[in-house]
Order: C-alpha cells, then structure tokens, then sequence
C-alpha cells in the first residue's frame, strides 16, 4: 500500500503541474492577474514587516530619549509611546492607559516619521496635568524645546537636521515670542535647571490645580517664573544683585547656591542656614540648594616634612555639611538630591549636585 502510495502521489503532482499550465497556455490573460496578487501579497508582507521595524525603532529611541529627561524631574514625562499606521488626513495621537497612540501616515522618510511622531507625542505626554496652567506661548516653545532635545540626544542626527530645517526654522522667524521663548529655556537648560526647576513647578501646580476652575488664573506667573530663572542663568560670577527667591502667588520658592569662595571660607554654612531661614519666614514651598564641586587640595609632606605632591580632588562638602544641619529642623522635608553635570555661567562644564527640600507649615 505504501508503495502504492509513493507511486501516485509524485504523479498527481505531476498531472496538476501540467494541467495548470495547459491553463495559463489557453488563457493568458489570468497569468497577469494571478502575477498581480501574488505581487500584492509580497508587497503586503515586505509593508507590514517594514512598519512593524519602524514602529519598534521609533517606540524604543523616543521611549529612551524621554525616559532620560524624566530621570531628572520625575512625572513630566509619564507616559510611554506606541505608534500606529493609518492614512489619516494628518497626524493623530491621543492617551490610553498610560501610553500615547500616535496614528501616523507612513512616508518612506524616516526622519519624517521620526519628528512627526515626537511632535505628536510630546504635547500629550509632556506636563499632562499643566497644559491649561502654563502660557499657552511658552508651552509652545517648551513643546519644540524638549522635541529637539529628545532629537538630539538620539543617534539620529538627520532627523534632528530635518526637524530644525523644515519646522523649527520656520517657528523662530514667524514668532519673535516664541524665538524669545525657546532661546530663555535654552540658556536655563544650559545650567540644568529647565527640568529640575522650571518644569518640576510647573508639573506640582499642575498637580494642584489640575480640573479647577483656577487653571488658567496663573499664566502670567509662570511666564515671570521663566524670566527669573533667565535672570539667574545670565547671571556672572560674583553678582550679588540678582533675586535668588520667587513670589508668586502659586509658585513661591529659594534658590540657594553654593559657589562663593568667600563665603564659604569666611563665613561657613551658616550663612546658608540663615538663607534657609529666611527664605521658609518668606513663605517658600520648595528650597533648592544647588553647588558645584568645590577643589580641595591635600598637600602631601614627606618624613622629613617636605611637600612632595599636592592631590586635587573636587567634592560636595559644604552641601553635605549642610544636609546634616537640614536634619535638624523640623520645617525641612528632603525630596530629592542629586548630582549631574552641567555648565556653569561661564559655560565651562563642571560636576553638580542639588537637593531639593519642601517646607512644612
């Protein structure tokens, strides 16, 4: 039987290989039309496996860019992204649990893809609680400011390029409000104070605030908490003229920083305790103390009691110094320190470190 069986099976195949192409002989029209869907079921494959990898490469590059600028103020990024292929008229997103659906067309420019779906996910994702709070101008350029930081801070350089010719560009010259704008957030950016204090209060105002009927009562507050933090990034060494303390009637807070020599030889952290102080009597919700590395020089003696080396070592001394007197008032709650690097208001590139306390009342 098995036999049998291995005879006729090769010769079935045989005979319907002959006859279909009897067929196709007498009717060669239907060899065009079988050629046509065979080509569109490749076509299919070869599109759906194409924006499976484009979607996975864009989840993962916009997922990491933002998952480090929340790493430094935690909650202004919440969500995650997922992309979607439609052919809408233009770009859609919107939020559903915890992530943000961008419906994008797709388009064989990959950097297009890139900053369509960046642009479409930040301004779901980006202070999701704040967008009736903050001026809707500035949110604006916050908006194109954390785009083209995501952009660059990617390894997609022609992306970024693309977006800076074909749309910021273009923003800059039409709004000279916006032009202002984004150039105030780059310098707070620029001495790292953007996400750690500028949109870390807007993120808690909104978190007060957020469904009220006072959301759009504190617009103009938070365009002057930009102009303050500008102050403070053009700041120069040694000017002692600049306000370091912010009254609004939301957003009250203290900007304490160690970088005077003079201070802190002559004087010690007492006169940081004393700042601490007044800024709570003042009536502040949140205190930052920000300082860099201070240098500190060990001279190193020989038995004899010659200098033979001097170690130069940087540390955060003072500030640490300060959070163990900090422990002690009962007025101060620790919520968040940190260090990173940053520029200072020379520019030159230098090791930071900030704590951030609440005041209890």
């Amino acid at each position: 039987m098995i036999i049998i069986l291995e005879k006729v099976v090769p010769s079935v195949a045989v005979l319907s290989l002959i006859g279909i192409i009897l067929y196709f002989l007498k009717n060669p029209e239907a060899v065009d039309k079988w050629s046509c869907l065979l080509n569109r079921f490749i076509f299919w494959s070869k599109e759906t496996r194409e924006r499976r990898l484009i979607s996975s490469t864009l989840d993962y590059k916009i997922s990491s860019a933002a998952k480090r600028i929340n790493n430094e103020a935690e909650g202004i990024l919440p969500f995650g992204i997922r992309i979607k292929w439609r052919t809408p008229e233009e770009v859609m997103s919107y939020v559903q649990k915890n992530q943000v659906i961008v419906v994008l067309r797709k388009s064989d420019d990959l950097d297009k893809n890139i900053v369509e779906a960046c642009m479409a996910y930040i301004p779901k994702a980006l202070l999701h609680r704040s967008r009736n709070i903050v001026d809707q101008g500035l949110l604006d350029s916050i908006d194109h400011y954390v785009t083209q930081k995501i952009l660059s801070s990617g390894e997609y350089d022609s992306a970024y390029n693309f977006f800076v010719k074909n749309i910021l560009d273009d923003r800059m010259t039409d709004s000279t409000s916006f032009a202002r704008h984004y150039a105030s957030v780059g310098k707070i950016d620029a001495i790292g104070f953007f996400t750690r204090v500028l949109l870390e209060e807007f993120r808690r105002l909104g978190e007060q605030l957020y469904g009220t009927l006072e959301e759009i009562n504190y617009r103009d507050e938070t365009k002057r908490f930009l102009g303050f933090l500008r102050q403070l990034a053009s700041r120069k060494p040694g000017d002692d003229t600049t306000p370091l303390f912010f009254t609004g009637k939301r957003i009250k807070v203290g900007i304490i920083l160690f970088a005077r020599y003079e201070t802190l030889t002559y004087r010690g952290i007492d006169a940081y305790l004393k700042r601490i102080q007044t800024d709570y009597n003042r009536g502040a919700n949140r205190i930052f103390l920000f300082s860099y590395a201070q240098r500190v020089d060990k001279i190193v003696h020989d038995d004899q009691g010659f200098v033979v080396d001097v170690r130069r070592r940087t540390n955060f001394k003072s500030l640490e110094q300060i959070e163990r007197e900090c422990k002690k008032l009962d007025f101060l709650r620790l919520l968040k320190k940190e260090k990173y690097h940053t520029r200072d208001v020379t520019g030159k590139f230098r090791s930071a470190k900030y704590y951030v306390y609440e005041c209890i009342r």
